[in-house]
């Protein structure tokens, strides 16, 4: 997306949140962090973590809007902002929603633009941010950083209260534009944890791989360019929601972003053939306890089998609130398996992380967070850059969270 469009779309986001019906919600977040001393993969080094040192940082800067445009017409943006990335600001969403009243009791639904699919059971909150945590799961991460629609989404769904049922469905198909290079950070830099999400126009840079840079070996940037088009070829979702009353909730979801993997760009930026499933379950046993967990089982390939990649990750986690305060837990797992031949291009990689936060409501908009987070692993190309190929990066974090 070149500057000029990128600063026009910003503004009408802006321009959209300064109208008296508009509902409009800011969100900002600085945090305490302490880390072990080690390059972010942002600054090209070997940690998965997001922060380059201990310190403060402004983690979170979020502005969303949403408003009415007809009785079934609306629009929907968010702006965020951050002090670390290559791009410190701009969109992540920006789309309009077509949700005709109906009395039939299955209802349609179109959104149009830029959105994240309805994938998580976790980024539940405001501005795609997990209620729970201050870090997303690994599988989120990913998601946050390197997938986002550019097209088309339609829907039908059915309330089970409408028809005297206990159960309550919606089905979903999307074709979209772009994310081509989606992929790469998995196979190059691996699975992280980390509540950043990246901008239209950002980029994002990992450990420049001697397979990867070197002239006389693939001769590609250090960085990827998550929402790029690059074939010019359509990529599509599918996806099955099913819900029974307020208690339970699970999602079925397959991604195919059809990239033609053998097309490179002038930046030398290839097109991954990405596909993945991805089953998500949320359980609410009573008011005050939440279980929620997700699977993501996939591949990608880029080039001629140049890279060849089965990916997977899972988590399991729990969220417990009691009066003012939440407590949460949750146990991530990540893998990647490279099934390639290509011997200076190793991608293998494995790991598992624990998180343990607790927030507490100070006043009704401002919060204060505690988390720490362990992440241990192996992944075969750091020793490129260290004498093994394992690591341990430990996150302890304090925030205070202000929305209006």
């Amino acid at each position: 997306m070149n500057k000029r469009l990128k600063f026009t779309l910003s503004t009408l986001a802006c321009l959209v949140a300064s109208q008296t019906f508009a509902k409009t919600d800011i969100l900002l977040r600085g945090a305490y962090v302490t880390k072990e001393n080690t390059p972010s993969f942002q600054q090209k080094g070997i940690s998965h973590q997001r922060y380059e040192d201990s310190g403060f940082h402004l983690s979170q800067a979020v502005l969303a809007s949403s408003f009415s445009l007809s009785n079934d017409w609306s629009a929907e943006g968010v702006l965020n902002a951050y002090n670390d990335g290559e791009e410190e600001f701009g969109f992540t969403q920006l789309f309009i929603k077509y949700r005709p009243l109906t009395a039939s009791s299955i209802k349609p639904e179109v959104k149009l633009g830029a959105f994240y699919p309805s994938i998580s059971a976790e980024n539940t909150g405001f501005g795609w941010l997990s209620p729970h945590f201050l870090s997303n799961s690994a599988i989120n991460s990913w998601i946050g950083e390197e997938l986002r629609i550019g097209g088309i989404e339609l829907s039908l769904r059915q309330n089970g209260r409408q028809v005297r049922s206990n159960w309550s469905w919606k089905v979903v198909g999307s074709v979209f534009k772009g994310n081509d290079s989606t992929g790469t950070l998995l196979s190059w830099r691996g699975f992280a944890l980390h509540d950043r999400q990246s901008v239209y126009d950002d980029r994002v840079n990992f450990l420049p791989i001697p397979g990867v840079v070197d002239d006389d070996k693939l001769d590609a940037p250090a960085w990827t360019d998550p929402f790029r088009e690059i074939d010019g070829r359509a990529g599509y979702y599918i996806g099955a929601h099913l819900s029974h009353k307020r208690t339970a909730e699970v999602k079925y979801y397959f991604y195919d972003n059809n990239a033609d993997q053998t097309v490179l760009d002038p930046d030398r930026i290839y097109a991954w053939h990405t596909r993945f499933h991805s089953l998500t379950m949320r359980y609410l046993p009573n008011r005050d306890l939440t279980l929620f967990s997700q699977l993501l089982v996939g591949d990608t390939l880029m080039g001629d089998s140049f890279v060849d990649n089965d990916f997977a990750s899972a988590y399991i986690a729990a969220a417990y609130t009691y009066e003012n305060a939440t407590f949460s837990a949750r146990a991530d797992w990540y893998q990647v398996i490279d099934r390639d031949n290509t011997m200076y291009d190793p991608n293998n990689s494995d790991g598992y992380a624990l998180t343990f936060s607790t927030r507490y409501q100070l006043h009704e908009n401002v919060a204060v967070t505690a988390e720490w987070q362990t992440n241990k692993g192996e992944q075969d190309n750091l020793t490129f850059f260290q004498n093994n190929k394992k690591y341990t990066e430990n996150v302890f974090q304090v925030a205070l969270t202000i929305q209006l």
